[in-house]
């Protein structure tokens, strides 16, 4: 519930897309650029989140997570234009910043080092479990009762997220000291883990965003049944987030399947662009061929997070990875809406295309210069 409620205004949009731009009178370049702030401030806010997530109590942690969220729900629900979806998102962004550094330490404190990649995959699923309850159940609901209060609906995750926060953390706990020089104990993984989660998150991020729309406006599938495209990435993703968390958690390098996971990605980018010739029909398996790669990123990047940083320093780490993370949401979106404005969907599919070719050759680079990895102490 942590990991899923900060995205899930965000979501929400993106499965609501063709009615919110539709009321609003949204521009497909002010729609991408809703994703650049609530990145943006993610961006600026993960870093400050990894610092806390190594002192404050987990309790503390995760009701500020859940209360955040729970207010970005209630101002994109209420947004009478342009500018008040911004400060929404922008709450919603500092909620995703503080979600993967206080579960990260809550699993290096509390769960065994055997099962950390299958809880972790379990942890990370919950962000696509989010985009399934959106993309499944607020197109529909919308059309009945409308947009906003479909959207309001998801103020219910945050209110059950803070009262299942005590008995799930089991009290505030102690704080935990810093490391004596404040500096984080590792050598050059984090740097490359950043700028794999740049590159995944870069063509995730745009994909999500993006690929409702194409299904609508290109494909002529209606607002609701666009919407369920979010869906099948968001129910892929969860069960892929499982089974990737669960296959690499033995595995101490995981460099190959980075890169493996990057192909598949690339593959399923193809298959998209190629629904306008081929029929609408291969949306749906291309959309479940992008959730099972490229919606499972995140698991192996944090996986290797957990592998190569101390306990004591393990909120920074994630949170500097996050960075990557966030900014590659960040230039995504309104990259990706530039191109279709000025060049059209196919133009976009083959530059989301060319990041995920970056993005599997940065794991083939990272061995070449490091070819054993140092684990953590």
């Amino acid at each position: 519930m942590a990991m899923g409620v900060g995205p899930l205004t965000h979501y929400a949009l993106a499965a609501l897309g063709p009615f919110v731009v539709d009321d609003l009178d949204l521009s497909v370049g002010q729609y991408g650029q809703l994703w650049l702030v609530v990145f943006a401030a993610a961006s600026v806010a993960t870093t400050a989140g990894g610092w806390l997530a190594d002192r404050m109590g987990l309790r503390g942690l995760f009701i500020a997570t859940f209360a955040v969220s729970g207010l970005a729900t209630i101002g994109a629900a209420s947004a009478a234009g342009f500018l008040v979806l911004i400060v929404a998102l922008v709450l919603s962004g500092v909620a995703q910043a503080l979600a993967n550094p206080a579960t990260n330490r809550y699993l290096l404190e509390r769960v065994d080092p055997r099962r950390r990649g299958s809880i972790l995959g379990i942890k990370q699923s919950g962000v696509q479990a989010s985009q399934l309850m959106a993309g499944l159940l607020l197109p529909p609901l919308a059309m009945w009762w409308g947009w906003r209060n479909a959207l309001a609906v998801c103020c219910a995750v945050a209110i059950v997220g803070i009262l299942a926060t005590v008995p799930a953390t089991g009290g505030p706990g102690p704080r935990r000291s810093a490391t004596s020089s404040g500096s984080i104990r590792h050598g050059p993984e984090v740097a490359w883990l950043f700028v794999y989660a740049f590159a995944a998150g870069a063509v995730a991020q745009a994909t999500n965003v993006y690929l409702p729309l194409f299904a609508h406006v290109e494909l002529d599938l209606s607002a609701s049944t666009a919407g369920l495209v979010v869906a099948v990435l968001g129910g892929v993703g969860v069960v892929a987030r499982f089974l990737w968390g669960r296959g690499v958690q033995d595995v101490r390098d995981l460099r190959t399947p980075m890169s493996w996971l990057s192909v598949i990605t690339v593959i399923a980018l193809v298959g998209i662009m190629l629904t306008e010739q081929v029929g609408a029909w291969l949306v749906w398996p291309a959309a479940g061929l992008f959730g099972f790669s490229a919606l499972a990123a995140n698991v192996l990047v944090m996986v290797a997070v957990l592998n190569v940083t101390p306990a004591d320093s393990i909120g920074r780490a994630t949170g500097r990875v996050s960075l990557g993370l966030f900014l590659g949401f960040m230039c995504g979106p309104p990259s990706a809406g530039l191109v279709v404005e000025r060049l059209g969907y196919p133009a976009m599919w083959m530059m989301l295309m060319a990041i995920g070719g970056f993005a599997t050759v940065i794991p083939l680079a990272w061995r070449t210069r490091t070819p054993h990895l140092v684990a953590a102490a």
